[in-house]
């Protein structure tokens, strides 16, 4: 399993896989975290809501099943 920090959300989003660029990576980190493999944590979730952007309202649509290392 792997468990994300924030740095990779938002540094994916600001230079090279912007949601309107490249939407198959978000698309293989839900793939990916449904599978059992890509994590995060409520902190990281609690940075990336702060930012009152697309990266947070994705953020939001995953919820809990992406944010907590529970797996």
């Amino acid at each position: 399993m792997y468990l994300l920090d924030a740095n990779v959300f938002m540094q994916a989003k600001n230079l090279h896989y912007g949601f309107d660029f490249c939407p198959a990576f978000w698309e293989w980190l839900i793939a990916r975290n449904a599978a059992g493999n890509v994590f995060s944590i409520e902190k990281v979730e609690d940075e990336i809501l702060a930012g009152d952007d697309d990266l947070s309202q994705w953020s939001k649509e995953r919820g809990s099943v992406f944010f907590s290392a529970s797996g």
